[in-house]
């Protein structure tokens, strides 16, 4: 069934529970709306409730589209994105059958199938069907039942319909038919899921955006980092700059409704100079219905008027608006502003070099920035004594069962810092709406929440604004370009057209070209799902890091204090093994154990001395006969095919034999999380075999480890809840 936003979760019960006792039904889903699709009774069907309210309001009638087009609002009350579920085609009215066929389908997705499916997935999948069924309009034909493989093969073949077969979103809708079949007014004839490999054909790139040029990109990570260390130490002064713009029209009207209802607005002949601007017809609508109502009012008091401009909010005059407000000029920092135009232009520039400063030390997505969290948005952590900044907002693209609910992006002190500003700037705005989730609010009207399609202005904006004729291109520009994104072409002097995704693009591209990152970090940073993915965004960064290297500068650097560094983490190992010291890891247990088995000490013997030497690693490491990096916290591997440097699987590492564990550190942390959430799952009552078996390897994990290391330690007790529900080893059945 649909599954309400993580805001209104707690709403889900209750609205299940809503559609089974309503008016005489005892059970409207099962008894009522489920015969009546199975049916397909068209008379009967349109005739009733799409659904019900927790108050037992109906949510309006299967047969009005007008009904189904404003049900957005009741699933999601505090939109951020507008999706309709509209049922017409064009604009047009789409043939019944067909029609009718479609609504079942939704209705299935809200109410009836055990899957659960956000409000946008099933607006994607009528909107993507409804190109289905014109294709089947085309040929005659009124009813999916007809749909079938050969009918789809018939399509490619054909190419005679507006589908691309190429792209995953035609196939997504279609195999809904297929997963919702058996609760359908029709017979499904897709025997299975499909995919483009089923027709011969492979899915088409999607399309990248290309790499900020090196030059700009330095040149935006400059520009917003002196903008952000400019702007932090007077971040509580921001508050007046957003209080200002909140708050101009009120006061503006206060000295207006004073004005009119003194002796200094009655002109000779009785009338009133009104100072009211009429430059566009909103404006002289407005004018003309506030006039209306003053001019009823019997005995104007100075509270009676402004109930009226604030009811009606007339446009008052430029040229004269000094005259109602005469302290309009605001300084913030060194900055001033005079005027309601220029205080928003400000905030729009802050704003915007904010968020690219917060996006490009993020990679964040727009609509991640966008559902940045209001409280907590920003936490600090100290692990192995270094300061780490972790950036917390609501993920776009989770699917459950398939990717795990992650909602931290790492960041440095700038993006940390740009969050706080961020936050001064808005929250007087947001506390204008107490019921208001968005992060962002507008400058203009009531100062409600902001369209996520405002971030990506503000941001580019900032960023042209920033850099002005830097933009052109100069030849080295369009070498990076080329580099980045082979098939596309570049000029020369012409400006750089610049869009907010591509800071995620760049952020992973640079990232990956001078190796500061790995690819399963990467994953991890971004989110995704797959590593196909986080590839296809740092797409020809292997390219750009040949051409780094030819360089002799700071890259080259970098590169020659990594080995320097993975050497000298070899040789604390080696040292501690030469002492005799415990080091974990399959790797760290199998060289111990040949120790023990060699008849001498090879190390005294000088037979392994050269280990104890850092030279010996930097050589053995620039020569790539040796490889090491850091999984986690005192635990190394050596594979150069490992791909666990984020989401550590602590039992995969006790006996890899690629791995070192130098310190429990990182373990006992582990063990003490996984303890904590298995007791919340206890006590929340919800524990599942999947978390019961997480909790319980990490927890035997972590102790192995810390017994390897030989240091002392206090097991943890499994409850009989977690026992239950793991599989005994070495049972069959």
């Amino acid at each position: 069934m649909i599954k309400l936003p993580k805001y209104n979760i707690g709403q889900q019960d209750a609205l299940l529970s809503a559609q089974n006792h309503v008016g005489s039904y005892t059970n409207y889903l099962k008894n009522v709306l489920e015969p009546a699709i199975k049916s397909a009774e068209w008379d009967n069907f349109e005739a009733l409730d799409i659904g019900f309210g927790v108050t037992g309001e109906s949510l309006g009638k299967i047969g009005d589209n007008n009904a189904w087009r404003h049900l957005q609002p009741f699933f999601e009350p505090n939109v951020t994105a507008t999706f309709t579920l509209d049922f017409f085609l064009d604009g047009k009215v789409m043939e019944r059958n067909l029609t009718n066929q479609l609504r079942a389908l939704a209705l299935s997705m809200i109410w009836l199938s055990p899957k659960d499916y956000s409000f946008m997935s099933i607006v994607k999948t009528i909107t993507g069907l409804k190109k289905v069924a014109t294709a089947l309009l085309n040929e005659g034909h009124n009813s999916f039942e007809l749909l079938s493989f050969e009918l789809l093969e018939a399509w490619v073949l054909g190419d005679v319909t507006d589908l691309d077969f190429e792209r995953e979103k035609t196939y997504t809708p279609l195999n809904k038919l297929f997963i919702e079949a058996t609760r359908l007014p029709f017979k499904v004839n897709l025997t299975k899921t499909l995919s483009a490999s089923d027709f011969g054909l492979t899915i088409k790139e999607q399309e990248q955006f290309t790499v900020i040029p090196q030059r700009l990109y330095y040149l935006g990570l400059q520009q917003s980092e002196a903008l952000v260390n400019e702007l932090y130490p007077i971040r509580d002064e921001l508050s007046k700059l957003s209080d200002y713009i909140a708050t101009y029209f009120d006061k503006t009207y206060i000295g207006y409704a004073n004005y009119l209802v003194c002796d200094e607005a009655k002109l000779k002949n009785g009338g009133l100079q009104w100072y009211l601007s009429s430059s566009n017809k909103g404006d002289k609508e407005k004018k003309i219905s506030f006039q209306a109502a003053f001019r009823a009012l019997n005995n104007p008091t100075q509270e009676s008027t402004l109930e009226l401009l604030s009811k009606y909010k007339p446009t008052t005059m430029t040229n004269y608006i000094d005259k109602f407000r005469p302290e309009r000029t605001l300084r913030v920092g060194n900055r001033k502003v005079t005027g309601l135009r220029e205080a928003q232009s400000l905030f729009k520039q802050l704003n915007g070099g904010c968020l690219w400063a917060l996006m490009s030390r993020t990679g964040m997505r727009s609509d991640e920035t966008f559902h940045l969290h209001t409280a907590n948005g920003c936490t600090t952590e100290i692990i192995s004594g270094q300061t780490i900044h972790v950036i917390h907002a609501d993920l776009s693209k989770t699917t459950k069962g398939s990717q795990s609910k992650q909602d931290e992006f790492v960041s440095t002190e700038v993006g940390k810092r740009a969050y706080e500003i961020l936050q001064a700037l808005h929250s007087p705005l947001r506390q204008r709406h107490p019921d208001s989730q968005a992060f962002f609010h507008k400058t203009k009207g009531d100062c409600g929440a902001i369209n996520k399609n405002q971030l990506g202005k503000h941001l580019t904006a900032w960023f042209e604004g920033a850099l002005g004729e830097k933009l052109a291109l100069t030849d080295d520009d369009v070498i990076d370009l080329k580099v980045s994104d082979p098939n596309l072409s570049f000029n020369v002097g012409d400006d750089y057209e610049f869009s907010g995704h591509q800071l995620r693009r760049s952020f992973a591209y640079y990232l990956i070209g001078f190796e500061l990152c790995a690819f399963p970090q990467l994953k991890q940073q971004f989110s995704h799902v797959s590593m196909a993915m986080t590839r296809h965004y740092a797409k020809n960064a292997s390219k750009f890091q040949k051409i780094r290297k030819q360089k002799q500068n700071l890259a080259h650097d970098i590169d020659q204090e990594r080995i320097v560094q993975k050497a000298q983490v070899y040789l604390n190992i080696f040292k501690k093994l030469a002492n005799k010291e415990r080091v974990a890891g399959g790797k760290g247990k199998e060289f111990a154990k040949n120790m023990m088995k060699a008849e001498r000490n090879l190390f005294k013997d000088k037979v392994d001395n050269d280990m104890l030497s850092v030279n010996y690693w930097k050589k053995q490491i620039r020569d790539q006969k040796r490889h090491i990096h850091a999984v986690a916290p005192g635990v190394y591997c050596t594979s150069t095919g490992c791909s666990l440097r984020t989401q550590v699987n602590l039992l995969e590492c006790v006996d890899c034999k690629n791995d070192y564990i130098v310190d429990a550190v990182f373990a006992e942390a582990k063990r003490k999380e996984a303890e904590i959430h298995m007791l919340w799952d206890i006590e929340h009552d919800e524990l599942t075999p999947q978390t019961a078996s997480e909790v319980y390897i990490k927890i035997t994990a972590a102790e192995r480890i810390m017994k390897d290391l030989d240091i002392s330690y206090e097991p943890v007790v499994i409850p009989q809840e977690i026992q239950d529900l793991l599989i005994p080893c070495g049972v069959t059945a």
